[in-house]
């Protein structure tokens, strides 16, 4: 059976990479939702840069943030589904009896468990006992842009699922990307979490309004949350 051997007490070694690695991984997730994927749905080579995005995320999830092999083996194994499913899809989709609209839905559940697998990793060494650094504020920020990636692969899934679950203006549809594309969910759900809410893509289906509504609850009650563990670490190591 494996084991986990994250947060290794008195491994000073591990602890910094592990800070080294949230760090890393926030200006990576940084550059993934403000560049990456604004760039992703125009051209190949933006597809390419959010795949290399997703690479280096991985690699560092599974070699610096947990050492749990079925961990590992769960992030990678989504990580390949995400890189090549697009091409295996569009190749054999009609010899597996697979629809467009099957297809992106399948990718889209593979793009929430890897996400969820790496806020799960994240939020453990965020909440995690021991002392609070920099890094781990950084990975706290980390940890809320994650939340707001998983509601826009959410949103995605949804609006396949359940088409007109999603309205948008004129301003919104004349853009050069689709809104209701992978920009346009994560750009709806980053002013959803920050309760922005500029009302140019807007939930109309009842699912989809709760779904909003539960995002900009998370993002309400996740910076007091935060807050209050990090201050209760902060003492605890003082006294320690």
């Amino acid at each position: 059976m494996a084991t986990s051997h994250a947060a290794i007490p008195g491994d000073e070694r591990y602890d910094r990479l592990v800070d080294l690695g949230l760090s890393a991984l926030l200006v990576l997730q940084g550059f993934t939702l403000f560049v990456a994927i604004p760039l992703g749905g125009g051209s190949m080579a933006g597809r390419m840069l959010l795949d290399a995005c997703h690479l280096i995320f991985a690699l560092i999830c599974i070699g610096v943030l947990t050492r749990h092999r079925l961990v590992q083996a769960g992030l990678f194994a989504s990580l390949v589904v995400l890189v090549i499913g697009p091409v295996v899809g569009s190749r054999f989709g009609a010899n597996l009896h697979l629809g467009s609209a099957a297809q992106h839905e399948a990718i889209a559940l593979v793009a929430f468990a890897f996400n969820g697998g790496v806020t799960a990793v994240v939020a453990r060494h965020v909440f995690a006992p021991g002392r609070v650094t920099v890094h781990r504020v950084r990975g706290a920020v980390l940890l809320y842009l994650n939340v707001a990636a998983l509601f826009a692969i959410a949103y995605g899934f949804l609006a396949m699922d359940i088409p007109g679950s999603f309205i948008a203006s004129r301003i919104a549809t004349s853009a050069t990307n689709s809104p209701f594309g992978t920009a346009g969910f994560s750009y709806f759900s980053l002013t959803t979490i920050t309760t922005t809410g500029y009302g140019d893509i807007v939930p109309v289906d009842p699912f989809a309004r709760s779904l909003a509504n539960l995002e900009a609850v998370i993002g309400q009650l996740f910076p007091a949350t935060l807050l209050t563990r990090l201050v209760s670490l902060h003492i605890a190591g003082g006294r320690e």
